[in-house]
């Protein structure tokens, strides 16, 4: 109970705080008072996963149930039955024309009131298409194995056309003694092993083709088939599909000894069609001001048809569009002084000729978010609804700003015990009428980059994305990923987290800039504790052997926390920057995280001298760096302007010859290329302070001397300055 009611202190403080137009003026006047507000900030009985039932700081309680009433999760639900209610057979007509998907979104958007909704069309592109498949065993029974029009998966992609009678031969997984000993000449290879693993080295050795039963979750569901296939070049042949249950059987016959025949029938072709990118834009009030992107891919490739990876998504953007454009239109919210921009993408096909097109939006760009698998039953999936942060390399508050309103979601969206309040119930329930009554499992998570928002944080776009993803996914990638396997409740949950982040940061003002300033503050302390708790718990297990080593990256790791969080909170000022008031407040809102910095690293010292007491060694008086990195800590690489205007994939344009002399030609030289030239962005970080940002993220962090190598390159190419 006491935790809770400090929760409902800081609820109402927020409360207060945020509707006083005088705050300001007010914390200016009294020292005292702004002392006890950052102790309160800092305070770690403040940590989010604790949120009670109080209004929430960065949204007006109003504006978050008109958000939440006016969303709907069986709408965006009604979207996946109508584009994916199973994976189908693309015609080949479809590829001269606009799509299904992009005549749907762009035709729904219109009827919500978007005149302006359009679908982009950003070049030629070819790509294999299954057009039919048959697999009939011929002896020694009649029967038809697999059919591509009972289930398109059974067609491993990159197959060619062929007409072949052949015998089976089974290979097992696939491997080169298991090749080696059985005659492949002229047969049909059977394996348990996936078909692109198998493919060519059967084909080597003689084979005609391939069947493989291969699931990369059998135990779960026996009739999945993964969305996969061969490549193979000028040597593919084809790849047949089968369930782990047909496959099962064919198998046991195979190694009982029976001689079995088949007859396999394919066509397959390849299709040029055009790029295509529905687009639609909620205005802002200030025709000047930036933008706010949602992006979702409702495309994976033209053949896999996914009803949660991803038309969720694209469902759930759907339903985002419609909810925000209602109640700004009719006046129910106010118009956000910032655009908000949706786009419905093929994955990285699209978004990155989308981002090479559109540089001049993106200069305009705040931030990202991407919708990428968000419908998923997460109790039936034992799934959890994740927010994959940004990389210290692109600091930005989007990140707080999303994890609060999880936070939120999660607090509001599950029974009490501890409140005494005595409700079964949820205090602020998000559910959907034909969908579940769960509570919200939900995880916050470090970056994530197999998506599309990657491409808006590329070191050449350089506007921040993050990833909003259900995971794990038993039916990822597979034949089971259909719209039973999703759930309306977690689709509505879904689009309020999305539109409740981008409203809050697109309307932002002076007022909501301090609001959000002060969630970033607040977090800021609980990541940099959380770290250090990780490292004393490192440090209380040391050996003599260890001891030095593992102090110092604690005092190292709170050294990169204390940059990350520094920079992140200087983001803040892009959302009111002439505000002499934001700037003083986030100005005293840096000096508490360094005094964080500060305390954390008197804690780390007395943990140290403990632990040493305990070894029977000498303390450590003080961290001596290497020739080598007092030369790093004075150099501070900055990007140049060649960065942006080179935009998307800047890296690529390093010359081949330049690479070679740096001995970065080879995969593996460096580990986080990427992550290093963001983190020059600014010029605010030396090379030693780059060097300890890959260490507190990463577990293969670069070493010192490729770090600086790598910048020496990038220098060479133009990109960097010392």
């Amino acid at each position: 109970m006491q935790a809770v009611s400090r929760q409902r202190g800081y609820g109402l403080f927020f409360k207060v705080f945020s509707i006083n137009n005088n705050y300001l003026n007010f914390m200016k006047r009294s020292k005292l008072t702004l002392t006890l507000v950052l102790s309160f900030l800092f305070s770690g009985l403040m940590a989010q996963e604790y949120t009670g039932p109080f209004n929430h700081s960065l949204m007006d309680e109003k504006f978050y149930d008109l958000i939440v009433g006016e969303s709907s999760g069986d709408r965006a639900f009604y979207h996946i039955l109508d584009i994916a209610p199973y994976e189908r057979d693309r015609k080949s007509e479809d590829y001269k024309g606009l799509f299904m998907e992009s005549v749907y979104v762009v035709d729904k958007l219109k009827s919500y009131g978007f005149a302006d909704a359009t679908t982009e069309q950003l070049g030629k592109t070819k790509t294999w298409d299954g057009v039919s498949a048959t697999l009939w065993e011929i002896a020694p029974k009649t029967a038809k194995l697999a059919d591509y029009r009972d289930l398109a998966a059974i067609l491993g992609q990159g197959s060619k056309s062929a007409h072949v009678t052949a015998e089976l031969a089974w290979v097992g997984r696939g491997t080169q003694a298991e090749i080696d000993a059985v005659d492949l000449k002229g047969k049909i290879a059977v394996t348990e092993a996936s078909a692109s693993r198998v493919h060519d080295l059967a084909v080597k050795a003689g084979a005609v083709g391939i069947i493989t039963f291969y699931s990369p979750r059998p135990l779960v569901d026996p009739i999945q088939i993964p969305n996969s296939g061969i490549r193979g070049g000028d040597n593919a042949t084809f790849c047949i599909n089968l369930t782990p249950r047909d496959g099962y059987a064919l198998r046991d016959r195979l190694l009982r000894g029976e001689k079995i025949t088949v007859k396999a029938d394919i066509e397959t072709a390849t299709e040029e069609t055009e790029i295509e990118v529905p687009t639609c834009v909620i205005k802002g009030a200030d025709a000047n001001a930036e933008e706010v992107i949602l992006c979702a891919h409702l495309y994976e490739g033209y053949v896999k048809l996914g009803a949660n990876d991803n038309i969720s998504g694209a469902a759930a953007l759907i339903e985002i569009a419609r909810t925000l454009n209602e109640l700004i239109e009719t006046g129910q919210l106010p118009r956000p002084k910032r655009s908000i921009r949706f786009i419905w993408i093929p994955e990285f096909q699209g978004s990155i000729p989308w981002a090479v097109k559109h540089k001049d939006i993106l200069d305009r760009t705040l931030c990202n978010i991407n919708l990428d698998m968000v419908g998923l039953w997460l109790s039936k999936s034992e799934s959890m609804y994740c927010l994959h942060r940004t990389t210290m390399g692109n600091p930005h508050y989007l990140n707080d700003v999303a994890e609060s309103f999880y936070h939120y979601m999660g607090a509001t969206n599950k029974s009490f015990v501890a409140t005494g309040m005595g409700r079964p119930d949820a205090l602020k329930p998000v559910h959907s009428v034909t969908g579940s009554k769960d509570p919200f499992y939900y995880s916050i998570n470090a970056h994530y980059g197999a998506s599309d928002h990657e491409v808006f944080n590329d070191w050449g776009v350089q506007v921040p994305g993050v990833i909003m993803i259900t995971w794990p996914d038993n039916y990822y990638h597979t034949s089971g990923d259909r719209p039973e396997i999703c759930d309306p409740t977690q689709l509505h949950r879904a689009i309020v987290l999305a539109a409740v982040s981008a409203y809050t940061i697109a309307e932002a003002g002076e007022e909501g800039a301090v609001k959000i300033a002060s969630e970033v503050a607040a977090n800021a302390a609980k990541r940099m504790a959380i770290k250090m708790r990780y490292d004393l718990s490192m440090l209380n297990a040391a050996t003599a052997a260890d001891f030095a080593q593992l102090y110092r990256t604690a005092k190292f790791n709170q050294d990169a926390m204390l940059k990350n969080e520094i920079a992140t909170l200087a983001t803040v000022l892009e959302l009111a920057p002439t505000s002499a008031a934001l700037k003083g407040y986030v100005t005293t809102l840096q000096d508490g995280v360094k005094a964080a910095w500060t305390i954390n690293g008197k804690n780390i010292d007395a943990a140290m001298k403990v632990k040493a007491s305990a070894l029977g060694v000498a303390p450590i008086k003080a961290i001596t760096l290497s020739a080598e990195e007092k030369a790093a800590a004075k150099v501070y690489p900055r990007s140049t302007a060649k960065v942006k205007e080179a935009g998307y994939g800047v890296l690529r344009t390093v010359p081949a010859a330049l690479m070679a002399q740096y001995g970065f030609d080879k995969r593996g030289a460096v580990n986080h290329g990427a992550e290093i030239a963001k983190l020059t962005v600014g010029g605010t970080n030396s090379i030693l302070d780059i060097k300890k940002m890959l260490d507190a993220q990463f577990p293969n962090p670069d070493n010192l001397e490729t770090i600086s190598k790598y910048l020496e390159m990038l220098k060479e190419a133009g990109l960097v300055t010392y």
